[in-house]
């Protein structure tokens, strides 16, 4: 009998109790959930400022807290680097191709669920009719989640020093990295590396 996957994407920076919450709920409603870790080629740029394997290490133990020490029996965690920047619109659809067939080699299967909490829009324009037709969506609206938490007001809090925030909004996992988190969201500040495409 084919299992049923569910998928999560995001960039994780850094990670916080809302995107656990997608991760519950796409266990919840699955047998296994990929969880795929965005932006893996952008480090130290302002909208990526944390490495990839210190996000990958507060991801596994936040899941490994919350979801017990079997967790990677059902949760598949993986990086994907980005193709390209934010506002290129003209690669969605190469976007979504490459999305697609790395969490197909990953789930070993064409069908999935897709959870995500980005405007509908963005994400219909990723995947032609043919690959949207293996896809269920199922969308989080970010301002009714979690008081409309974003990892965007978790590092301007990081960078503001608005420990209080970080508490309330993120995991233990990254809180007890406050002082390096903190330090590395500053250092990338002052001297941020640019956005890029990724070559042909």
């Amino acid at each position: 009998m084919k299992e049923k996957i569910g998928v999560f994407l995001s960039r994780m920076q850094p990670l916080h109790i809302g995107h656990l919450g997608i991760i519950e709920k796409a266990l919840e409603e699955n047998d296994k959930v990929v969880v795929l870790i965005g932006s893996k080629n952008k480090e130290e740029t302002i909208r990526n400022p944390i490495k990839y394997e210190l996000r990958k290490e507060i991801l596994e133990e936040a899941l490994e807290e919350n979801f017990s020490k079997n967790y990677k029996e059902r949760i598949i965690v993986s990086a994907l680097p980005d193709w390209s920047m934010e506002t290129d619109i003209d690669s969605n659809i190469e976007w979504g191709n490459y999305l697609y067939y790395n969490i197909v080699s990953l789930a070993e299967q064409k069908t999935m669920t897709f959870y995500f909490s980005d405007s509908k829009d963005v994400i219909d324009k990723w995947f032609e009719p043919v690959i949207r037709r293996r896809i269920n969506f199922r969308l989080f609206e970010r301002d009714k989640m979690f008081n409309a938490i974003s990892s965007t007001k978790i590092r301007e809090a990081f960078f503001k020093g608005d420990k209080e925030y970080i508490e309330k909004s993120c995991p233990k996992a990254v809180v007890k990295r406050y002082d390096e988190i903190r330090n590395i969201i500053k250092i990338v500040n002052e001297n941020p590396k640019q956005d890029f495409v990724m070559e042909e």
